[in-house]
């Protein structure tokens, strides 16, 4: 197994409640992931509505995108999280 096979890029699209907590928990627990799992994990990409909104939790906004769809171009993502509330949303429009 070579080192790329250790690291699973993650990105994260939608920043709501969930999506925010998501985010929250791999940064805080990132330890104890990488120790259970055998693998580094690397928040690589984020997507939401709005870069600049009040959130509870500092986002890295080096690795923010406007557009979703994006992410799956520019980057190489091992795991989606797809946390977009609303049912008419960019999930439910690029099936």
């Amino acid at each position: 197994m070579n080192k790329m096979d250790k690291i699973k890029n993650i990105a994260i699209i939608g920043l709501g409640q969930i999506g925010i907590y998501l985010y929250n928990e791999l940064k805080l627990k990132k330890n104890d992931i990488e120790k259970k799992t055998g693998k580094k994990i690397k928040i690589v990409a984020i997507s939401a509505k709005n870069k600049n909104k009040k959130r509870k939790f500092k986002i890295d906004k080096k690795i923010f995108y406007s557009d979703p769809l994006k992410i799956l171009n520019e980057k190489k993502i091992d795991i989606l999280f797809e946390a977009i509330g609303l049912a008419d949303g960019i999930s439910k429009k690029n099936r």
